[in-house]
């Protein structure tokens, strides 16, 4: 089959999209697929070297000249491609594949007008209540975008049935949605044991660890307010960056942690597994969790979970089996649930033991195989045996 794929995010860039979009295209190329990428970071240094044809579009470019380049780009790919995989740069991309004739696979993790907003200080709502809420008219704006190229996707791939409710509630066909969960490109092998991890890494005592990017919506300022009550003077190590980095670590001065909170920044992700083992508890503070790779990292390599009862999360946990989930917005709740793992050991190794149970839905094969059960179906060629 040919395949052109497109992003907004891809290697070196780092994050759970840009692994996703350069693992998939990879592993369909090693499959024997003919591939071919429109992607947008810049690779000024050469670092990522794909074994398939790749045009990058700045995004130093202005964001007329750069939709029209993506435009461009993907419909001279589409139109040498039995299918267009778009995931990011949705409106121009969409609108080449329509062009050019071809079956449109949209990939959607999120609310692109509710983040949108959310960034530009558009909107203070969560993405629930944003879905039932009417906008001001540039907010509007963008969700008539996004319900525009949502409408002319052949079909809508989404990472969890949380996601595939919001994008039904844009207007999309129920058939047309599809729910393939996320899965991890490579099984994070540990051979530390959790006190050899903390010694490797700097750390003394009791460690309290968060992945992600640096979002509003990852509420990693409630984190910080919940720091002071953590068991027996526990570490909070912050692992990521993103554009709430700066302010976050003022807000840390300012309520005087100290030595209470390490900001890792970024690491790459094959370091992200050592971070996990080292932490005695695993926290996601989050609001909004399309699916999280990292929840289901904490998991493989045995790391107790305490996150929010939201979204996507439900769809990789179940409170009081392998992990422990409290109300969103809770802090006394959500401290209570640390201090529990921190100091009843017993019942955080029952969690990490129910927790690797199940874990081979999350294999990387699964994933490729449902995603090219879906290419094959709306280009209506018989779906390929895996090698």
């Amino acid at each position: 089959m040919r395949i052109t794929f497109v992003s907004n995010i891809f290697p070196p860039t780092v994050g759970g999209p840009a692994t996703h979009i350069y693992n998939l295209a990879l592993t369909l190329h090693n499959r024997g697929h003919a591939v071919r990428a429109v992607v947008c970071p810049d690779d000024p240094e050469g670092l990522v070297r794909p074994p398939f044809p790749t045009v990058r579009v700045s995004w130093n470019t202005p964001v007329p000249l750069r939709y029209a380049l993506v435009f461009w780009h993907t419909w001279r790919a589409a139109r040498r491609s039995d299918v267009v995989y778009i995931n990011g740069i949705e409106l121009p991309s969409t609108l080449a594949a329509l062009l050019a004739g071809r079956p449109r696979v949209l990939k959607i993790v999120g609310d692109w007008a509710w983040e949108s907003a959310n960034r530009r200080g558009m909107t203070s709502l969560g993405i629930e209540e944003f879905q039932r809420t009417r906008q001001g008219r540039r907010v509007r704006a963008f969700q008539s975008i996004q319900r525009f190229y949502t409408a002319l996707a052949s079909v809508v791939v989404v990472p969890s049935g949380y996601v595939g409710a919001f994008v039904r509630g844009w207007g999309a066909r129920p058939e047309k949605v599809r729910v393939v969960h996320n899965a991890l490109t490579e099984i994070p092998e540990i051979e530390a044991s959790r006190e050899e991890a903390k010694r490797l890494l700097g750390f003394e005592g009791l460690l309290v660890c968060t992945v992600s990017r640096l979002y509003g919506w990852k509420r990693v300022d409630d984190l910080l307010r919940m720091v002071p009550d953590f068991a027996d003077g526990a570490v909070l190590a912050i692992v990521g960056d993103g554009p709430e980095q700066p302010a976050l670590e003022r807000f840390a001065k300012e309520l005087g942690l100290g030595d209470r909170v390490r900001f890792v920044g970024r690491v790459p992700h094959r370091d992200v597994g050592m971070y996990l083992r080292a932490a005695d508890v695993f926290v996601l503070n989050t609001s909004y969790e399309g699916l999280s790779h990292t929840l289901v990292e904490a998991r493989v390599v045995g790391t107790p979970i305490v996150t929010t009862d939201i979204g996507g999360n439900r769809e990789v946990l179940t409170h009081e089996q392998n992990a422990l989930l409290t109300p969103l917005g809770d802090q006394k709740a959500f401290v209570a649930a640390v201090n529990r793992l921190l100091t009843d050991r017993a019942l955080a190794e029952r969690l990490v033991r129910a927790g690797s149970e199940g874990l081979d839905h999350f294999h990387w094969d699964r994933l490729v195989d449902e995603t090219m059960g879906i290419l094959s179906e709306v280009t209506a060629l018989p779906a390929p045996r895996r090698p």
